[in-house]
């Protein structure tokens, strides 16, 4: 056991002045074996690039090219681990400098650099400052570089950790093997004693070929355990206490590493701006589902919006979301609560880092114009940690407007008369005319004005109204003046009229026939049907 107070058992890993720096200790070390890059460090330090081993022991050598180094003149031997496209883990007591790159080699065998947008502690349970710390990148790394992000190994209970093998890397992309012996919370270790602990221990007398030591230097290099075939994260190197220390053999150094999976809610809250989240390497199923809703019509030409949402109908929180839109006509811009990005090729591309059970992520797709087509399609796809992606498309009808029916138009202003027949284009829109023909009759010879016949004492003024007219934005209202006089005007029916809707003789698809039947008084009065859009 350790004893009180021990505060020189946690050694931090420091590169001090111009010292000479042993990475780690692997036993029976060789470079060909447990160096996972070749010709390391590669440009901007030097001019060899540097290369994939395919000798690497420990795993393929491949799947680790998301463990990255600073592109530093002097500090090129530190390793980190990237945990999204904008975020790697790291040691907080050993931090990088503020104007630094981080370089990662991508599959064209080519260094790829990433400057540091800002590096946070992560912050335990009682408000306190540990040891794993949060890096942010200024951009994402690109995908199609082939670095990728670890996932972290999410086991049920530390003690399905203990006994396990573990890959563990130190500075100049050395790596070597161990078993976790166990977990810890140290105690009088100002700066170490705020953090979960994974450790194991190493024999220096006797052990198996390619365990490891921490070394000076080595502090926030990754450790993983083998998920699958697939590297997952288990920490972050910490500190080492020497053989014999706080009870230890004489021949037993103990390593610790800061325990990234004590604190996955906190990551995931500091990765959630970035529209990140920590992704598990054994995810929890769960149950996502996208939905558009009826909005707003939809008019050609016209501003327009479609509500969409997506919902997590599981009982377990759903990370790293995503959906992807695409179509021949894109919406302009997208609103809600997720991160929009506009992608090449007619997409969009939405993302968050997390969405709870049972929760709702509204968005609403927005145009400044829709297209001047019948109909939009839409293609999403959503994704989500643990699930195969999920295909949606959906068809949004579009409604003829009086700017599309216009567009072609000479003079579209909705006052205009081209056609000089005293119709105006707004009324031939609404009543189906042809504002380039002076005509009084409809392409199957029903009239286009209003008609007003007398039956006994009762006044019949019928009109053509577009069966649409509501989607379309277009009103109708029968008024009536004792003089014609603006201002005096009123809307019908008064009391003991009737409106009727019949079908146009002969038929007309598209149009249908309004009848306003008024009771004839002593009273003179002028009739008219008068016609406003709102679209």
């Amino acid at each position: 056991m350790r004893p009180p107070c021990s505060i020189r058992a946690l050694l931090a890993l420091f590169l001090v002045s111009n010292a000479p720096l042993d990475a780690l200790h692997v036993r029976d070390y060789s470079s060909t074996l447990d160096n996972r890059l070749l010709n390391f460090p590669g440009a901007p330090i030097y001019p060899q690039v540097p290369a994939t081993n395919p000798d690497f022991i420990h795993a393929p050598a491949n799947l680790f090219l998301g463990i990255g180094w600073p592109a530093h003149p002097t500090d090129w031997t530190r390793q980190m681990a990237l945990v999204s496209p904008r975020h790697f883990v790291y040691a907080t007591h050993y931090p990088l400098g503020a104007d630094w790159d981080i370089a990662f080699l991508g599959t064209d065998g080519q260094q790829h650099l990433y400057p540091i947008e800002s590096q946070i502690p992560v912050i335990n349970s009682l408000g306190q400052t540990t040891d794993l710390m949060l890096c942010t990148l200024a951009s994402e790394v690109d995908a199609a570089t082939g670095i990728k992000p670890f996932p972290v190994l999410n086991l049920a209970s530390e003690s399905a950790y203990s006994g396990r093998q573990a890959v563990v890397f130190g500075s100049f992309v050395r790596a070597g093997t161990t078993s976790i012996g166990g977990f810890t919370t140290l105690v009088n270790d100002p700066g170490f004693d705020t953090t979960r602990f994974a450790w194991f221990d190493f024999n220096h007398d006797a052990g198996l070929p390619r365990e490891c030591d921490y070394q000076g230097g080595d502090s926030g290099a990754p450790a993983f355990m083998m998920e699958g075939g697939m590297p997952a994260l288990i920490g972050t190197a910490s500190g080492r206490d020497p053989q014999g220390w706080g009870g230890l053999p004489a021949n037993v150094s103990r390593n610790y590493l800061s325990f990234i999976p004590a604190y996955l809610p906190q990551l995931d809250s500091m990765m959630e701006s970035k529209g990140f989240h920590m992704t598990r390497a054994i995810p929890q199923a769960t149950t996502l589902q996208v939905q558009h809703h009826t909005g707003p019509t939809l008019r050609r030409l016209m501003p327009g919006n479609v509500p969409l949402s997506i919902t997590n109908a599981g009982i377990v929180d759903a990370h790293n979301v995503q959906l992807t839109l695409q179509s021949a006509h894109p919406p302009s811009g997208i609103a809600g609560s997720m991160i929009q990005e506009a992608l090449a090729g007619n997409t969009w591309r939405c993302r968050r880092g997390g969405l709870g059970a049972a929760l709702q992520s509204p968005l609403t797709l927005e145009w400044n114009s829709l297209p001047d087509v019948p109909e939009i399609q839409v293609h999403a796809s959503l994704r989500w940690d643990g699930a195969t992606e999920v295909p949606v498309t959906f068809t949004l009808a579009l409604v003829e407007s009086y700017a599309s029916w216009s567009s072609s138009l000479a003079n579209p202003a909705p006052g205009e008369d081209p056609d000089h027949d005293g119709l105006s284009n707004l009324i031939e829109y609404a009543v189906g005319g042809d504002p380039a023909a002076a005509s009084g009759l409809s392409s199957a010879g029903n009239r286009l004005a209003p008609s007003c016949t007398r039956v006994g004492n009762t006044l019949h003024i019928t009109h053509r109204r577009r069966s649409d007219a509501s989607a379309r934005g277009i009103f109708y209202q029968f008024e009536s003046s004792p003089s014609a006089a603006g201002g005096s005007w009123i809307q019908e029916p008064r009391a003991g009229s009737t409106v009727t809707t019949s079908a146009l003789s002969p038929a007309e698809a598209g149009f249908e026939s309004i009848t306003l039947s008024v009771p004839l008084d002593s009273e003179r009065r002028f009739f008219r049907v008068r016609v406003e859009l709102d679209e």
